[in-house]
């Protein structure tokens, strides 16, 4: 189930893009719901991390796809449902077209989109903004 999706076209370049996405440290400067990210270890299938936002307690992730320099997915382990993040590139004539999508799978899905989507449906179109922006000038 889609909890949320955005989409949107950028003058900033592929490889801008996917370096702050490669980089967690930066996350919170893209993401104003984020307080920090952090991998422990490369950027590679299997790689866990642990993101806290400013509202809630650290939440555990694994990077469980990845397509170099286009795309990539992460899933966070919720009670009885599985949030997983995709987020993609592709390059446009105008420069890039950025899509991030947020779905829940699992027998409490319906919950967790109730209670997640309304907020991550408001603040995603925010952040991919401000990641554009910063993205367009390094």
């Amino acid at each position: 189930m889609i909890v949320a999706q955005h989409t949107l076209e950028t003058t900033a370049r592929p490889e801008a893009i996917w370096a702050r996405w490669t980089d967690t440290s930066t996350y919170a400067e893209w993401d104003e719901t984020v307080e920090w990210a952090k991998l422990e270890g490369d950027f590679k299938v299997g790689t866990r991390g642990e993101l806290k936002t400013r509202t809630g307690s650290p939440m555990a992730f694994t990077l469980t796809d990845l397509a170099e320099g286009h795309s990539f997915s992460d899933l966070t382990r919720l009670p009885f449902a599985d949030l997983r993040f995709h987020h993609s590139l592709e390059t446009t004539g105008m420069g890039t077209r950025l899509t991030h999508r947020i779905e829940v799978q699992g027998p409490l899905a319906w919950i967790w989109a109730r209670v997640l989507g309304p907020k991550m449906r408001a603040e995603l179109p925010i952040a991919m903004r401000k990641l554009a922006r910063l993205a367009e000038h390094p």
